[in-house]
């Protein structure tokens, strides 16, 4: 039997768009842009960036995108799937044997464009809706490999189409398949291709860096623009710095130009271009001359541009993780950025939930950025300010990246101080100070915390390897490489001490006296702390190596710190002196420290993992598995979980108490980082090569935690699993256009762009998965027979939970407003009275039927009134309803029609009553006599299973069955109403029936209280039925037994439960020593 895995894949954050153009599409008033993350799209509403739809997953990565009213088509392999808002409606089949390059919708036609082969040169024409076979097939002539298309406005069936090579262009029809011209070309690629709004004219982009303007009627060149990638010859001086540098020799994305936009309406007419060095240029088309630069537009290179039609308006996007929005608003047409969305341009390599509810997640990684992402609101996610950076940039004609502080090593957070100061520290690559930060005004801090001089003797300061704050959120610690771990106040940044510990060898050594093994001797308070003789044996710093981790507890009492030198020290908080110091056997790597319990977990070099007491400090555990170096290592809320993760491609789950494995868990690429939130609900990861940060939800939790077994075998989990949040808040009724949080991405595809290195072994990988999901599907009957899951096992009768052992209490699963709200039906009832009666119309309605005439009087037309009421009603059922009633009041009749059914009722059970016969018995008063008399037909026969064994196959409980299943389908409305129509009428001819059915009814609450079953349901029903017929009860001996045998049952489950809490509470006691 499989195993389930703790951690499901839940939803990734931080994807905005990869490497495929976008879509624009333009529904109403507002416009929309589809971008593609991977094997999933999403759509963002272009007037403020938000995020509406995020489209289902698919089974490939999408290389291209199209989009008209409600359908969107992505291009995932030869296939091309269509879905209709965020559900997919077919796939396209047939026409490609490569992948599609180009997608298009003209009207009620798709296009797709090959060429991502040598073999698929062709042009494919679709009916939208027909997925059978394509409408035509345009096959190119040998040499003509296409790379681009575009209609022309005006141009009615007529595609163009670029291709590689010598750069040729041709006009097809593709309506009847033919080439009606071939341009002369330009010796060189085509890149892309747009419409301009002069009508004959449009835009060539090409490889080596040109923006032509071509006029295809008359095949005439109108302008050509150098270097309109802004790469190339002056690169360097345009960009300035390395990249520039990079792209001009042809880096990434080389000096091609791939995108083009042209601008319509009023103002300057514009041509936006970029390529790959992540540069906008815009071009005046009226005086054909550089318009302006967009210097720090992108870090990577350009996919798409687009100006909105008649709007100053221009959207872009990069292969940087990013959609930017840029307005020409200015006097002199200048741009400036308006809004933006973007990730993480380069993988994370570190994240941390923040504050108690676990909603915001810090993370940092390689591209130098400093971001807070909100877990359900997107549109909170951003980047942290670091000084105005774009300012400088532009000012000393760098990159904005090369003003940015350096990569994140370790960073540290407390929310009690967000709006007080800087409550967030973070230490940076080779950087000799530690940097603070403001959450609440999303900016870098004001200080920036370095040991002052007097302090470093004259030495440089060395690179900060480690960082932590106290859980008041005053105080700071700053590790460094050279071993020192300093203290500061993190309102004024200024420099508190630092921790030394005593230089007992060299006192020893120069025969000054005796060391004094007391930490209080040297009282670790600084450099001048030693007097006296011992003066010449100065105190040494924290460690002797690098510091590679430090954590403060939650009284602050205690300092922990761990170095490269294989020791843990333990600190007094307050006098800086060196309490107690542990030998790890081995350089640490890692160090977790829970702030309530005191246990700190530290992972080694040789890849295993030891839990130590800090407060005492001794060994408490010690974990070994992984084989490669430990990246990530956490300890959950409650101190009973260890995670840890490793390159080696794994993430262990160690539980702590028992000294074990609990899992391990594959998730598909090695974890660089991870944080499981204060609630325990959901886990934060970061990958190798991965830009998102990726959630999975807790099964201990959302699912059957006792169907989890111990396995210390690998527990793969598949990839192509990871699900978008479309995909979880799907399974009931969602209406379209209904909108998500949160931006996501569904696969764990390498960021590179998918290289053929990998293809091979995704491809092996889903035939592995595919297979055993079809192996589990097989066995999957066998095995529920042979070993069904707890917590599975039902009553075949009445639905209920059965107990997984004996004396043990089964709850009845039902949502706790089932039962809970039959308890407090009355005040339920008082809250849901209307206030106000309701009230006649005050006037009669305006247009009434009446007869024409001389009289001053109006005379109304009965007849007309009731031909408007037989068309407002055709089926007549309401006029028929209310004669019926009519007749019947007026004949006095036994039978009520619908229009009197309490009246009809009452004069039913008077009828009866006068007869001496049984009135009419309710759905739910039949099923419970029938189940009484099977109950009294198995007591009589011997039959009835021991009392207060909690055994299942009592014929007692049995015989109740389908009562309580029709109990557990009813709502708390009518459970209350049939429990009080069973009241008792004194001397009325029915009253030993009455009580008969009363004492069955508490006969059926003994069995399932002996049984232990559905117990919080039974308890509802006891207290409704004492409440309401607790007079009677008392007042009728048959009763009043069965009400002291209801009292014994309950009473001896709570003294059950008292002595188990009572356990619990001496244990704790004596632990705790509060005895």
């Amino acid at each position: 039997m499989d195993v389930a895995p703790l951690f499901k894949p839940f939803r990734a954050l931080g994807y905005i768009t990869d490497n495929v153009p976008f879509a624009v599409n333009r529904k109403g008033k507002e416009t929309y842009v589809t971008v593609s993350v991977g094997k999933a799209w999403q759509v963002y509403n272009c007037t403020k960036l938000t995020l509406s739809l995020v489209g289902p997953q698919l089974s490939g990565d999408i290389r291209a995108l199209a989009c008209t009213s409600d359908l969107t088509f992505a291009a995932v392999g030869n296939d091309l799937v269509e879905c209709k808002r965020l559900h997919r409606s077919g796939v396209y089949r047939g026409g490609h044997v490569g992948p599609v390059r180009q997608l298009m919708t003209l009207g009620g036609l798709l296009l797709s464009l090959g060429g991502g082969s040598e073999r698929d040169g062709r042009l494919v024409v679709w009916e939208i809706g027909k997925y059978d076979e394509p409408k035509r097939v345009i096959e190119f002539p040998p040499g003509f490999r296409p790379s681009c298309m575009a209609h022309p406005d005006t141009y009615l069936n007529k595609v163009l189409v670029g291709s590689e090579g010598e750069g040729r262009m041709g006009l097809w029809n593709f309506k009847t398949g033919t080439l009606l011209y071939t341009f002369k070309g330009w010796g060189v690629p085509i890149r892309t291709l747009s419409p301009s709004p002069a009508l004959d004219v449009v835009g060539v982009g090409l490889a080596d860096g040109r923006a032509v303007l071509h006029n295809v009627l008359y095949d005439e060149e109108v302008a050509s623009f150098a270097n309109a990638a802004g790469t190339g010859l002056a690169s360097e001086q345009l960009l300035g710095g390395g990249a520039g540098t990079a792209a001009a020799r042809g880096g990434v994305g080389g000096g091609a130009c791939t995108a083009l936009s042209f601008r319509s309406g009023a103002g300057l007419p514009l041509m936006a271009a970029g390529g790959g060095g992540g540069v906008v240029t815009v071009w005046n088309l009226e005086e054909k001359r550089l318009h302006t630069v967009i210097r720090d537009a992108h870090d990577a290179q350009l996919l798409s541009l687009h100006f909105f039609p008649g709007e100053p308006l221009l959207m872009s996007s990069a292969a940087d993780n990013s959609v930017k929005h840029w307005v020409f608003d200015s006097a002199d047409a200048m741009p400036r950025m308006l809004r933006f969305r973007a990730g993480h341009a380069a993988p994370p390599t570190i994240v941390r939930h923040y504050g108690q509810g676990g909603l915001r997640l810090l993370s940092a990684g390689c591209d130098r950025s400093f971001r807070v992402f909100s877990v359900h609101q997107d549109q909170q996610s951003r980047e942290l300010s670091q000084g105005h950076t774009a300012r400088r940039a532009k000012r000393l004609k760098v990159r904005q990246e090369e003003l940015k502080l350096e990569r994140v090593l370790d960073m540290d957070a407390r929310e009690i101080r967000e709006r007080d100061w800087a409550n967030v520290l973070t230490a940076h690559e080779g950087d000799p100070a530690a940097y603070t930060w403001r959450l609440a005004h999303f900016s870098r801090g004001d200080h920036v915390l370095e040991p002052p001089e007097e302090e470093l003797s004259g030495s440089p300061a060395a690179p900060v390897t480690s960082v932590a704050l106290s859980h008041c959120g005053n105080f700071g610690f700053v590790g460094s490489s050279s071993g020192r771990i300093d203290r500061y106040n993190m309102q004024s940044g200024q420099h508190r001490g630092a921790y030394y510990r005593p230089n007992t060898a060299a006192a020893a050594a120069a025969g000054k006296g005796q060391a004094s093994a007391a930490p209080s001797s040297r009282g670790g308070g600084g450099r001048g702390a030693a007097s006296g003789p011992a003066a010449a044996a100065a105190p040494l710093p924290g460690h002797s190596g690098a510091v590679v981790g430090c954590a403060a507890d939650g009284a602050n009492r205690l300092l922990v710190s761990v170095g490269l030198d294989g020791s843990m020290r333990v600190w007094d908080f307050r006098s800086r002196a060196l309490r107690a110091e542990v030998a790890l056997g081995g350089p640490a790597g890692r160090l977790a420290l829970h702030p309530v319990s005191g246990l700190a977990a530290v992972a080694l070099a040789d890849a295993s993992i030891r839990v130590y007491d800090a407060e005492v400090p001794r060994l408490v555990r010690r974990f070994r598995g992984h084989s490669d170096r430990v990246t990530g290592l956490h300890l959950s809320a409650d101190s009973r979980w260890l995670l840890s993760s490793s390159m080696d491609g794994t993430m262990r789950v160690w539980d702590i108490p028992a000294a074990q494995c609990l899992q391990v868990l594959k998730l598909g690429s090695p974890v660089t980082s991870l944080s499981l939130s204060p609630s325990l609900d959901l886990l934060a990861t970061t990958h190798v090569n991965r830009r998102g940060i990726y959630l999975w939800s807790n099964q201990a939790l959302f699912g059957p935690s006792a169907a989890i077994p111990h396995s210390d075998a690998p527990v793969p989990v598949i990839r192509t699993a990871l699900p978008t949040i479309s995909d979880g808040r799907r399974a009931g009724s969602r209406e379209d256009g209904e909108k998500v949080e949160g931006a996501v991405e569904g696969d764990l595809e390498d960021e590179d762009g998918g290289s053929s290195e990998h293809e091979e072994m995704e491809e092996a990988e889903e035939e592995e998965a595919r297979r055993r999901a079809a192996a589990a599907a097989d066995g999957a009957a066998a095995a529920a027979a042979a070993a069904p899951k707890p917590y599975e096992l039902r009553d075949a009768v009445s639905g209920a939970p059965l107990p997984l052992a004996p004396e043990l209490v089964t709850l009845s699963l039902l949502p706790r407003s089932h039962w809970d709200s039959l308890t407090r039906i009355e005040v339920i009832k008082a809250r849901n009275k209307p206030i106000q009666p309701p009230k006649k119309p005050e006037a009669a309605p305006f247009f009434l039927p009446s007869v024409p005439g001389l009289s001053a009087n109006p005379v109304f037309d009965p007849t007309a009134a009731a031909s408007a009421d037989a068309e407002a009603d055709p089926s007549g059922e309401r006029e028929a309803m209310e004669l019926e009633a009519a007749g019947e009041e007026e004949d006095g009749g036994a039978e009520a029609g619908p229009g009197s059914r309490v009246m009809g009722l009452r004069k039913e059970r008077a009828a009866a009553a006068a007869a001496g016969a049984a009135g009419p018995v309710s759905p739910f008063l039949r099923q419970l006599r029938l189940a009484a008399a099977a109950a009294a037909a198995a007591a009589a026969a011997g039959e009835a299973g021991g009392k207060g064994d909690g055994s299942s196959g009592g014929r007692v409980v049995e015989c109740y069955g389908s009562l309580i299943s029709m109990l557990r389908g009813m709502t708390p409305s009518a459970i209350d109403r049939e429990l009080r129509a069973m009241q008792v009428l004194e001397g009325s001819l029915q009253e030993e029936a009455e009580v008969a059915d009363l004492a069955a009814l508490m006969d059926m609450l003994v069995a399932s209280l002996e049984a232990r079953r559905d117990f919080e349901l039974c308890q509802a029903l006891l207290s409704v039925v004492l409440a309401q017929h607790g007079d009677v009860i008392s007042a009728r001996p048959q009763l009043a037994v069965r009400a002291e045998t209801l009292r014994g049952l309950v009473a001896a489950t709570w003294r059950r439960l008292d002595g188990l809490l009572q356990h619990v509470r001496c244990m704790v006691g004596f632990f705790g020593n509060l005895q």
